[in-house]
């Protein structure tokens, strides 16, 4: 039987409901950007809202910000370089995927081991910890790794 939290719009299979209800989503302040790093777990069905959430992006903005340089100075010690997510649009500051970001990337700025960076998120979110908990029994790949396993274009 199909996994009924992945056929909802904004749920996840951790059996905890819908996170998004439980996190406050941030105002896009984009203090938090020189986190967005490359090779993010995420689990399928994060993975399957990600494919359909890029698919319905215009097809100009997609292959404006996939073919971005994404190897960047690190903030303050710019000899040093990291890779950002394949989906931060470093023109424009921001993600380009926000409203289908997996949860690793919504509890930043709600969980103490994820702070926010400008003090905007003032107390971790209650569930945060039990919420990661659960989500980290799920199966988690990177976006390429699933690509891979559905023999994706480009894998």
């Amino acid at each position: 039987m199909r996994n009924q939290a992945a056929a909802r719009p904004g749920a996840t299979d951790t059996g905890l409901g819908t996170w998004r209800a439980r996190l406050a989503i941030c105002d896009g302040c984009d203090d938090c950007g020189p986190a967005c790093v490359d090779g993010v777990p995420m689990s399928r069905a994060e993975y399957l809202r990600l494919k359909r959430y890029l698919a319905s992006l215009p097809s100009a903005d997609r292959a404006r910000v996939l073919s971005q340089n994404k190897r960047l100075p690190w903030p303050g010690a710019p000899s040093i370089t990291y890779v950002a997510c394949p989906f931060r649009d470093v023109e424009l500051g921001r993600c380009a995927v926000y409203p289908a970001r997996p949860l690793v990337c919504r509890l930043f700025g709600h969980v103490e081991w994820l702070p926010c960076p400008s003090g905007k998120v003032s107390s971790p979110a209650a569930s945060g910890v039990r919420l990661f908990q659960r989500y980290s029994e799920l199966e988690l790949k990177t976006f390429p790794e699933w690509e891979e396993i559905d023999g994706a274009p480009g894998s």
